[in-house]
């Protein structure tokens, strides 16, 4: 063997191999939440993640097309069923990773009260906002409070949003002054603005907000993408991290 061919085969050895990177399309409520996981992941691991947010109802349409992704933190647990039944995704990498938390929220500081179903309806605010309840778990979830508690608002007094980021953005912007959103967002606001008020509905006035992942077929490394879930299921720091951004588990 020549000199040469041996120096290039121990430079080769001794480099670093080069590390994985995931491509995770995640629901917009988990997206900051999911970039603390991933930093936390990374110093531990020294994987790379590239996180495309997005409504859940638009990341599937994209995983259908054939979008390269990974890993699907989807808002529901009915497009991670439709993906397997479709052979997008894999049965045996879907999991329950979180349970949503609804929150009637108002940056603005008091304007909230501790009944909050008392204040739709008096009606002291111009708009609510809430996500579209046909394609949005949060929005559904609204719409069940709304209900057990009798309130009835005029379509002018409702602004929906498309998901429920934009339900949260009409409402952190001052389009609308009150909004159904998800506790999550609340306080990744309110880390950065201060707090604003909030009214939380009983978990039992409405349907459960269970959020999955699932693994892609379109996965281009099993093994990294898997060691990450399986990190994200059973770790104790992953589960505090999800907590602490106001999810259940």
């Amino acid at each position: 063997m020549s000199r040469l061919i041996l120096v290039c085969m121990v430079l080769l050895a001794a480099a670093p191999a080069t590390a994985s990177e995931l491509r995770i399309a995640v629901a917009a409520n988990f997206t900051a939440t999911l970039e603390r996981l991933a930093e936390t992941y990374q110093q531990e691991n020294g994987v790379r993640f590239a996180i495309s947010s997005g409504s859940s109802g638009k990341h599937l349409a994209q995983i259908r097309q054939g979008a390269p992704f990974d890993i699907f933190f989807s808002a529901d647990d009915q497009r991670t069923a439709d993906l397997v039944a479709s052979g997008h995704a894999a049965t045996d990498n879907r999991f329950v990773y979180a349970e949503g938390v609804l929150a009637l929220w108002s940056p603005e500081a008091g304007r909230i009260p501790a009944d909050g179903a008392a204040y739709l309806k008096e009606g002291d605010y111009r708009r609510l906002s809430i996500a579209n309840p046909r394609v949005a778990p949060y929005g559904a979830a609204a719409q069940a409070v709304m209900r057990a508690h009798g309130i009835e608002l005029p379509a002018g007094r409702m602004v929906t949003g498309q998901s429920i980021g934009q339900a949260f953005n009409f409402v952190s912007t001052g389009n609308a002054e009150v909004g159904f959103v998800a506790l999550s967002q609340v306080i990744t606001h309110e880390r950065e603005h201060g707090a604003g008020s909030r009214w939380m509905p009983a978990p039992e006035s409405h349907p459960p907000i269970v959020q999955e992942v699932v693994l892609l077929t379109t996965v281009r490394d099993p093994e990294a993408a898997g060691a990450f879930l399986d990190w994200v299921r059973t770790s104790e720091v992953a589960r505090k991290i999800i907590e602490s951004d106001g999810y259940r588990r």
